[in-house]
């Protein structure tokens, strides 16, 4: 089931509609059709306290409850990014020979498509309402030259809600090659958004590799084994311990803000592979990630800030949530051994990822 209603008026005055997906497990998203946030995400509580009773659903993930607030905010709270997710060093690739400059928005670095990046537009929204799933597809246009990236994209990202959880398909189609790396940023606390630290959650991740990074979060070029180090989440791992860990890499991020490289990948991939999970013991909640790109970003909310005020009133801090961001790597137009993120003229780009719940 979808419903929708009026979320705010922009102050170009284009109307920011948010769309509510249900299914018959009793979880509802919502998402604006601005920047594609996921604004909520309602599950069913796990205990019923007493019989008859029934105790308020748990919205999983951060975010605001204005649009005001949206507009200020500068962490990408559960927004689609792109053109590029993540970093381009300098803002600087070349691609056929020709060079390119874009948007440099954080640290000297192009960071999640510029200034104007596609969590700042408004999408065409289209719903399809089933008796299994929701569907609501999300439409939008960027021209050649936006933010610096060449060709006029075409993209297509469709949420669907099914039983268990979430399904995101990203489709796109360019006038000219050009480089597109599309992902979602939704901040993730299993035990309710306001619910503070997540030091006590366990995070898993099937990646044997992942790529350090520099003092400004752009990949050294180094595909670094996992093992003996912070970084080795191949089993299901408390993260209080890494994040607290003097690993130089730790401290370089003030917590996990890295890529890792995924086993499960292959190249032309169609369907997704199990790649991480997490899992909340107090609620005993646990969400499983697959996706057929070749990277993932775990990021710990390290930088987080209690400006602009949460849902509900409350004031979010670093490290009381994490992104699993499935990606090409950073900076990978500049870095020729890692998997590539060109995309040629007309073909078409197509990548999914899901996120499933499940409940013990």
């Amino acid at each position: 089931m979808i419903k929708h209603r009026l979320f705010g008026t922009l102050p170009d005055g284009q109307k920011v509609t948010e769309y509510s997906l249900r299914n018959n497990a009793g979880m509802q998203v919502d998402i604006l059709d601005l920047g594609g946030i996921i604004r909520r995400w309602l599950v069913p509580a796990v205990d019923t306290p007493l019989a008859g009773e029934s105790q308020a659903p748990v919205d999983i993930v951060l975010g605001f409850d204005t649009l005001e607030d949206y507009i200020a905010d500068q962490a990408y709270v559960g927004a689609l990014v792109g053109r590029y997710a993540n970093r381009i060093a300098k803002g600087h690739f070349s691609l056929n020979d020709v060079n390119y400059q874009l948007d440099v928005n954080q640290g000297g670095n192009s960071l999640h498509g510029g200034f104007d990046g596609f969590n700042r537009r408004v999408w065409q929204a289209q719903t399809l309402d089933n008796d299994a799933e929701a569907s609501l597809m999300l439409t939008l246009v960027s021209e050649d030259g936006d933010q610096g990236f060449p060709g006029r994209l075409e993209i297509y990202v469709t949420y669907t809600l099914g039983e268990t959880g979430l399904k995101i398909t990203y489709r796109a189609k360019a006038s000219q090659d050009t480089v597109f790396n599309p992902t979602q940023h939704s901040y993730f606390n299993l035990a309710g958004h306001n619910s503070g630290s997540i030091e006590d959650h366990q995070v898993q991740i099937l990646a044997s590799h992942y790529t350090p990074t520099d003092e400004h979060a752009i990949p050294t070029g180094e595909l670094a084994d996992v093992n003996n180090t912070p970084f080795d989440l191949r089993e299901m791992t408390t993260l209080k311990s890494p994040l607290q860990s003097s690993h130089e890499q730790i401290k370089l991020g003030n917590g996990f803000d890295h890529n890792w490289c995924l086993d499960a990948y292959q190249a032309k991939m169609n369907a997704p592979e199990l790649v991480a999970k997490a899992f909340e013991p107090k609620s005993g909640r646990t969400m499983s990630v697959l996706t057929t790109m070749p990277g993932m970003q775990l990021y710990t909310a390290n930088y987080v800030g209690s400006e602009p005020i949460g849902k509900g009133a409350t004031e979010y801090q670093g490290k009381q949530a994490y992104c699993f961001e499935t990606q090409f790597y950073p900076d990978s137009p500049n870095q020729s051994h890692f998997p590539s993120a060109t995309l040629k003229a007309n073909e078409e780009h197509y990548s999914v990822t899901e996120y499933r719940l499940s409940f013990s």
